[in-house]
This record gives C-alpha cells, structure tokens and sequence, in this order.
C-alpha cells in the first residue's frame, strides 16, 4: 500500500471523527453511546484492513524475491554445469543451499568449488568443513583435521577454522588440540559475546 492510500485513509478518519463529533454536540446521552459504538468498531475494521493489507503485500513481496532467487540460481547452475571450473560461481550455488538447509547439496557444490579452486580459498575450505559436519555423508573424501589446517595455514586466526577445528580435535580425542584451538580463539577481542560463551562451555567439558 503507498503513502498516499494511507494518507487518504487518514483524511476520511478524521472527517468521519469530526463529523460524529458534530453528531455528539447535538444528540441524546443513548444516541452518543449507540455512534460510540459503530465508531469504534469502524476504527478497528479499519486497523485489521490496512494489517491484512500489509501482510498480504509483505507475503506477496516476499514470493516476487523468492522467484527472482530461484531464477537467478536456477541460471547459475545452468552456467556451473556448462563452466564447472568457475569455483567463485560454485561458490555461490554451496552457500545458497547452505542458507537454505539444504546441507547435502551445499556438501556437493562446496566439494565441487575445492577441486576447482585447488583449495586457495578460505571460505571454500570452511563452507566445505561445515557442510560435511551438517550433511554427515556416510564415506568422507577428505580429511576434516588435514582441511581446518590448510585453512590455518590461509589464515591462523579465522574464527570458523579454529572452532571447527576445535570440535573436530575434540570428535578425534585430541582434547589437548581442541583446547590449543579454542584458547587462541578467545584471544580474539572481535569475537561475539554468544561464541565466547560456546567456547567456555567446550573448555568446561575437556577440563
């Protein structure tokens, strides 16, 4: 709905208020209760029109973004099966599935984006170790320990690689790397209250 249905909307509010208080001056103590009334159950027909109306432009809204989404990402792997070397454009289609839940197709795209980009990509690395701890795939390709270490060996301090590496160290019985990991993760002062929370919690569990 635009400004200008709301401000019209507005404008007969307020003629129809002044109007009924006109009628108040001029009426009996009962024929103010009775235009009371049907003034207010006016006002609150109006309120759930214009939430209705709200809502079904927000659900509306919402489909048109989906569809575009879909469109989109239905050309994308249309041009990933003709260029499947293109590891950025993988890239995208692995973290899409990822947002959407959909664990076992970002396994297979992130997968897919690692062979192509011979593993210099941090993101890809990670992307790849978070959807294989997700999606559980019965026969695992690749060594998670041998994957959080080459994303150490990109960058010693990425939040995600040392967390991951912390919970993998801790799935191998490695409870003294899993501590190594987690301790220079709190050395981070960027790291979000929640995360620091999550670690201490790890740390109490290996202490």
């Amino acid at each position: 709905m635009t400004i200008e249905v709301y401000l019209f909307i507005a404008l007969g509010v307020l003629v129809i208020t002044w109007s009924l208080a006109s009628l108040f001056k001029k009426s009996p103590d009962q024929t103010k209760t009775i235009l009371i009334l049907i003034c207010s159950i006016a006002l609150v027909s109006v309120f759930y029109l214009l939430t209705y109306q709200s809502v079904s432009n927000y659900q509306e809204a919402k489909n048109e973004e989906e569809s575009q989404r879909d469109k989109v990402l239905e050309a994308l792997v249309q041009y990933v099966e003709a260029n499947p070397s293109d590891a950025q454009a993988v890239k995208v289609i692995a973290e899409y599935n990822l947002e959407l839940g959909n664990y076992d197709g970002a396994y297979k795209y992130y997968q897919q984006a690692y062979l192509a980009n011979a593993s210099n990509d941090i993101s890809i690395i990670i992307g790849l170790i978070e959807s294989t701890l997700l999606s559980r795939p019965e026969v695992l390709i690749y060594d998670l320990n041998d994957l959080v270490n080459q994303a150490l060996a990109i960058d010693p301090v990425d939040q995600r690689a040392l967390w991951f590496g912390g919970l993998i160290a801790r799935a191998n019985g490695d409870q003294a790397l899993a501590r190594t990991r987690w301790l220079k993760l709190l050395e981070d002062s960027q790291l979000s209250v929640d995360m620091r929370q999550a670690i201490n919690e790890q740390l109490s569990l290996i202490n």
